[in-house]
């Protein structure tokens, strides 16, 4: 501020420039931190931390399971609450315990 020895606006706008220029660079190392620490995390607290943000958001685990498709021999044994999930065509699928049974024991019989 050497530059505006009598000038208090002049001075004020570049302290607020200045300080506006730390706040981003600070915003963008922080950034930059957490997506790495997020990335180091152990896949099952990442998978934990997916499921607390899934019942956050409203979705208390409802099977989803195409039961006609999945398996057509036990379609009606489908209790509708998913208890884990399974990757099918590059989705993750959340599937009640008789679904997945179900899904399993059609896949051996393949």
């Amino acid at each position: 501020m050497a530059g505006y020895p009598d000038n208090p606006a002049r001075q004020f706008a570049a302290a607020w420039r200045a300080a506006a220029a730390a706040l981003g660079q600070w915003r963008k190392d922080v950034s930059a931190a957490t997506a790495e620490a997020f990335d180091k995390l152990d896949p099952a607290l990442r998978d934990a931390l997916e499921a607390a943000r899934t019942a956050l958001a409203g979705n208390w685990g409802l099977c989803r399971c195409p039961c006609a498709t999945a398996h057509p021999q036990d379609k009606d044994v489908c209790d509708g609450h998913a208890v884990l999930t399974r990757r099918v065509a590059e989705a993750d699928m959340p599937l009640c315990a008789p679904c997945a049974v179900a899904q399993g024991v059609a896949e051996m019989s393949r």
